[in-house]
């Protein structure tokens, strides 16, 4: 017969192997309680580095406000729009299109975002590649004066990647007669339009220079891998977009330094136009089939900077003039540059610019909207001679004695008709607004 205490003895025994058996087994199942605590965890993570990306967004503004000459009230209000607009383009460049197995042809820049010396003229669009896989590019090529695809070597000491690989030319290419093409992308040889990538590569960025905005009319084209992705897709998840919003944020700060260290070079010599290539060495921002030249502008109140130059015979010419952030002016409202189209010349051939703080009356005016000191570029594409701007700083009461008797004018009414009809062709490039 069992004594009354074994038993007891027993079920104590027992209660402490379940107990035993019960925490093993919590110690391969996480409990809720653990669930939470591992969640919370994470989140502590997630808001810590969020915190980061902040700091570093706002360190790029800090560091915005004190790298530039321009230091006047407009110009440093600039500098905090420059880094925030540029947000837009961080993250569609390291976030939303940066997947080279699933890729998307995307707009760089337009009205809202700007950097670089972003042209007027031009819509700038580019997708990412892998030299492993083989991408078509195809649609209807549209009618714009000069269109270049390029290949991009990755650096990310700048803000767009290093050296141009291979390139092709819109006049180059073989369109089919109702206007459409295919271009094939790989790092093995093609039939028919072909461009070859590297394992240097990262991007291809397409160019369009409008010289009619009414009338040319942009690329509709899509692209895609062909016979499946040989990378990997980049996987959506949480560690994905914390470090894809960290890249943003250094990008930001990169974007700063990089344009500022290179204006510094064109400051030595204000209002004389200079070579980037006379003065780098390099080919990373030169315009692929064109001679480029850019200028840091100063004028102070009360001047007006005169330009002269016989614009060589060429597929596209243009002018385009930004604030000193290389941003263009507001070219929906503002006259931010002219081209082979739009601009007016002499009689005699010779094209007369005038860049001022109020309206000089002439055709060819280049707006300052307010800055004192900015970047402008000139571009000749595809010219067989590359003449040079004279340049004359004015007292602007004393602007006419300064240019020809002869200069051509424009009234007040042609001036409105002249920047309303760019107004309204922007939208056919850019669809919205």
């Amino acid at each position: 017969m069992s004594n009354k205490n074994d038993d007891i003895l027993v079920s104590r025994r027992d209660f402490q192997r379940g107990i035993a058996s019960f925490a093993a087994l919590a110690s391969l199942v996480p409990s809720p309680l653990m669930a939470a605590a591992d969640s919370m965890e994470k989140e502590n993570e997630i808001g810590q580095r969020a915190d980061a990306i902040c700091q570093s967004i706002n360190n790029a503004v800090r560091l915005a406000l004190v790298r530039s000459t321009a230091t006047y009230p407009l110009a440093q209000a600039s500098a905090v729009a420059h880094v925030l607009q540029n947000l837009q383009l961080g993250l569609a460049m390291n976030y939303v299109n940066a997947d080279p197995a699933r890729p998307t042809l995307f707009n760089y820049m337009g009205p809202h975002v700007k950097q670089g010396g972003d042209n007027s003229d031009a819509f700038y669009s580019g997708f990412a590649v892998d030299h492993r896989n083989t991408y078509r590019l195809s649609g209807k090529i549209g009618s714009a004066a000069y269109v270049s695809i390029t290949t991009v070597e990755r650096d990310d000491s700048t803000p767009w990647g290093g050296r141009m690989g291979a390139g092709l030319y819109g006049h180059q290419m073989h369109v089919n007669p109702n206007g459409t093409f295919e271009v094939l992308i790989s790092s093995t040889e093609q039939k028919g339009n072909w461009l070859k990538i590297s394992e240097k590569d990262f991007r291809v960025t397409i160019r369009q220079f409008f010289s009619d905005w009414e009338s040319e009319k942009p690329m509709e084209a899509i692209v895609e891998v062909v016979n499946g992705s040989r990378v990997t897709p980049i996987p959506y998840t949480a560690e994905r977009v914390m470090t894809s919003m960290e890249a943003t944020a250094q990008w930001l700060n990169t974007t700063i330094r990089y344009w500022q260290d290179v204006m510094d070079m064109f400051r030595k010599t204000p209002n004389q136009f200079q070579g980037w290539r006379e003065l780098t060495g390099d080919k990373v921002n030169a315009t692929p089939g064109g001679a480029v030249e850019n200028c840091y502008w100063n004028i102070p109140d009360g001047k007006a900077l005169v330009m002269r130059v016989r614009p060589p015979q060429c597929r596209f010419w243009n002018v385009e003039f930004n604030n000193p952030w290389w941003e263009t002016m507001d070219y929906r409202f503002r006259l931010s540059g002219t081209n082979n189209h739009y601009a007016v010349l002499e009689d005699d051939g010779e094209l007369i610019l005038v860049a001022a703080h109020e309206d000089p009356g002439v055709p060819n005016w280049l707006d300052t909207c307010g800055h004192l000191e900015g970047m402008m570029g000139r571009r000749w594409m595809f010219a067989d001679e590359n003449p040079k701007f004279e340049m004359q700083l004015v007292d602007h009461k004393d602007l006419f004695a300064a240019l020809p008797p002869t200069v051509k004018r424009i009234s007040a009414d042609t001036r409105q008709n002249q920047i309303a009809a760019k107004q309204r062709a922007l939208y056919t490039r850019f669809h919205t607004l």
